[in-house]
């Protein structure tokens, strides 16, 4: 068994010296940590193990309760045949580092963990074994490797017949339903980005003029080259 396998494994039968992460579940991961803030998101990992690699390549998603400080899923409501390697959570704070609370979960519920922090992006992501260690992982474009499993769920009478039409879903766009999205991220983004505002003084006047990403300058000059009118456009 490799190193790897000791630490990372929970039944000793599945052994694997690698962890590589899709970069797609990475991405969704930002995406529902900037949804959730100023509340922390929590979800967990689906995986395989293939050539003693185990490959982290979606998310499963389990109702709870989140909050500023912590969150609470209900694992119980897995299925008891579903397996999950690990855990990942976001905080609402400059820190990705475990806390009490994060320990006792990464003990009980898998072999894999992440953390990502503010600003939530591929840098702030920490990464940790079921004892809270800090561990390697690679991230890399993996979907490729299991687009067949789709094939599991096709079903020939999904396929439209001649003259069918598709009705609309509860996740399409024209679906009647409230869609009240989360811009405290958005708000927080904008307190963190300086304004990129540019000061331009000019030789004959004594107000400077200020100039945002939005607006732009027309500049005269005189025959000896010095600034003869400025024009905010």
């Amino acid at each position: 068994m490799g190193f790897l396998s000791r630490i990372f494994s929970s039944d000793g039968d599945e052994e694997f010296d690698e962890i590589c992460v899709d970069r797609e579940v990475l991405d969704a991961v930002i995406y529902y940590a900037k949804k959730s803030y100023p509340n922390e998101f929590l979800s967990f990992f689906d995986g395989e193990i293939i050539d003693k690699k185990l490959y982290i390549n979606s998310l499963i998603f389990i109702p709870g309760e989140t909050g500023a400080t912590g969150a609470v899923v209900h694992t119980e409501m897995l299925p008891p045949t579903m397996k999950y390697w690990g855990s990942v959570h976001s905080h609402p704070g400059p820190s990705a580092q475990p806390s009490g609370a994060d320990l006792k979960t990464f003990s009980k519920h898998g072999v894999f963990h992440m953390i990502v922090c503010l600003p939530y992006s591929y840098d702030t992501f920490k990464s940790y074994d079921k004892y809270g260690n800090p561990c390697k992982y690679t991230v890399g474009d993996y979907s490729s490797m299991f687009d067949d499993d789709i094939d599991d769920f096709f079903d020939e009478s999904d396929v439209l017949k001649e003259g069918e039409v598709i009705k609309p879903g509860f996740f399409d766009e024209d679906a009647n339903f409230d869609d009240d999205p989360n811009t405290a991220y958005e708000e927080y983004e904008k307190r963190q980005k300086p304004k990129n505002n540019l000061k331009i003084i000019s030789n004959n006047s004594l107000e400077p003029i200020f100039i945002t990403n939005d607006s732009s300058l027309k500049i005269e000059f005189d025959e000896n080259g010095n600034i003869k009118k400025i024009h905010k456009k």
